[in-house]
């Protein structure tokens, strides 16, 4: 099979809510092709629909080192970490990502309500 399979086959599961397959399919496709970083972003949706926080990150942090100038990557770390509770380094992400692109509209209100909460605490 074909890791362009392998790789349909993993978004499949994902968008079907089918995690543990998807896991299954984008790992294998990570392993053998280290350098897609679109596999890397979907495993690590995959882990953080499953609340493996860590693991989410770990995937998109793997993603950012293939595309470094990937707003939206930033935007899936940071929202991992807020998920996490990890509120210093989601609010870092998130102005990562509005660097990259400022007019990204889902990072400039995921921080502003971020900051919100962050004030109320």
């Amino acid at each position: 099979m074909s890791e362009n399979d392998q790789y349909a086959r993993g978004v499949a599961a994902f968008k079907a809510g089918d995690y543990d397959t998807a896991v299954e399919e984008l790992e294998a496709v990570t392993k053998s092709d280290p350098a897609n970083h679109k596999a890397f972003c979907y495993l690590g949706a995959t882990y953080a629909a499953k609340q493996r926080y860590n693991a989410a990150i770990g995937a998109f942090k793997s993603a950012q080192q293939i595309a470094p100038g990937v707003a939206s990557i930033h935007y899936n770390i940071a929202q991992a970490y807020e998920a996490g509770g990890v509120y210093s380094e989601a609010e870092y992400e998130y102005g990562r990502a509005l660097e990259i692109n400022p007019n990204y509209t889902l990072a400039q209100e995921a921080l502003a309500k971020l900051k919100k909460r962050l004030d109320h605490v």
